[in-house]
């Protein structure tokens, strides 16, 4: 049995929420992560992983038109 994956991140309020890796995607030579609160399904946020100093750092991806083409690729992956 395959067990999630869950890390931690404060919010802006400073509050600490986890969430689970939905799935990793690899696109354009970067990594980004599909995460979903805990107990909250509906919702997923889209993060670039950057490695630093041997640490993966959750950048949130604001840009609109990036965030749109690493949920098309997830998507994709369902089309196979």
């Amino acid at each position: 049995m395959e067990e999630n994956k869950i890390i931690s991140m404060m919010d802006e309020d400073g509050e600490k929420v986890d969430f689970e890796i939905v799935e990793i995607i690899e696109l354009d030579e970067n990594k980004y992560a599909l995460l979903a609160p805990i107990g909250e399904e509906e919702d997923a946020f889209v993060y670039k992983i950057e490695t630093v100093e041997g640490k993966d750092q959750y950048i949130a991806v604001e840009d609109e038109e990036e965030f749109e083409r690493v949920l098309e690729e997830y998507e994709s992956t369902f089309d196979e």
